[in-house]
């Protein structure tokens, strides 16, 4: 099942940007769209509060501990000498990153389900600081990958002219393709954080289970990047706005654009990748002895 267009970053243009959807709870407002909101902060003012080495340094510590951290523990943690000087730096991340906690937690929250109501009292991360780390921690803005690397073997030849198909890495992501013809099946940016640790011949499985990720979010709707909404549309050779490589030549005449309204993040792929996770084609492969969720989509005929 080739897929000729699937570039993960074929759709990097912006398609407009709607700002921070994330807030505290509370104080529930409507915007001119009639979009329910909380508190927002401009992209600008939203890094600013991030810019010091103690507040990063913060919110890695909150999202290492088990549950909330009281204040003279986290300063301890955090390695923070002067107290009026933490303190400052921590009330700059209260409110958007960080959640102060005092007795019983509220329900549904990390802290009510480490701790007892009675002890819970401290600082904890919200979701916003969470994701904060958590893009840290997946390397894309600190790490990159070898692209010395030696590719790993596919079990799969090129649907274009029958070669050996290999992983090869580049600085932001790893091309899935053929080296005797320009053929790619994929060339996804991935996070160096999803393969680091990992073992090396285990990349193109990885690669796979990574692209399967983003397909299942994008299925519901959202986007992975920025959770906005989602869209396909069907492409064909003589639309206007249709990438360059769809030419209509080798049988290259439709692709599937999967790509996100606010942010602009999303690929191409085949009509036969595109449905892929349909239920009657993972239906229709489970009955004839193929697990889907197992199976490279370069394995696929």
């Amino acid at each position: 099942m080739s897929d000729p267009g699937a570039d993960r970053d074929a759709e990097s243009e912006h398609a407009g940007h709607s700002g921070d959807r994330e807030g505290t709870r509370g104080d529930d407002s409507t915007d001119e769209r009639g979009d329910t909101v909380v508190s927002r902060l401009s992209p600008e003012e939203a890094f600013s509060l991030l810019g010091h080495e103690t507040r990063l340094r913060t919110l890695e510590t909150l999202s290492a501990a088990d549950g909330p951290l009281a204040f003279s523990e986290l300063r301890e943690r955090v390695g923070a000498d002067d107290p009026g000087g933490f303190n400052y730096h921590l009330g700059k991340l209260v409110g958007r990153y960080v959640r102060k906690v005092d007795g019983a937690a509220e329900s549904g929250t990390r802290a009510s389900l480490t701790a007892a109501p009675d002890t819970v009292e401290g600082y904890e991360l919200t979701m916003p600081g969470r994701r904060m780390v958590g893009a840290v921690l997946s390397g894309g803005t600190t790490k990159g990958l070898d692209g010395d690397a030696d590719p790993v073997p596919v079990d799969a030849d090129c649907p274009n002219c029958g070669a050996a198909m290999r992983a090869q890495f580049r600085d932001h992501g790893v091309r899935v393709g053929c080296d005797d013809c320009p053929f790619d099946f994929t060339n996804p940016e991935i996070p160096p954080g999803a393969l680091e640790g990992r073992p090396h011949e285990a990349v193109p499985e990885l690669v796979d289970r990574w692209l399967k990720r983003g397909s299942a979010v994008a299925e519901h709707g959202f986007c992975e990047v920025c959770d906005g909404p989602f869209e396909r549309r069907f492409l064909v050779s003589t639309d206007d706005d249709a990438p360059d490589w769809l030419t209509g030549e080798a049988g290259a005449e439709v692709t599937v654009r999967d790509r996100c309204a606010r942010c602009g993040y999303g690929w191409h792929s085949s009509v036969a990748a595109a449905v892929t996770d349909h239920p009657a084609v993972v239906a229709f492969h489970w009955e004839h002895g193929v697990d889907l969720r197992e199976t490279p989509r370069w394995e696929l005929p």
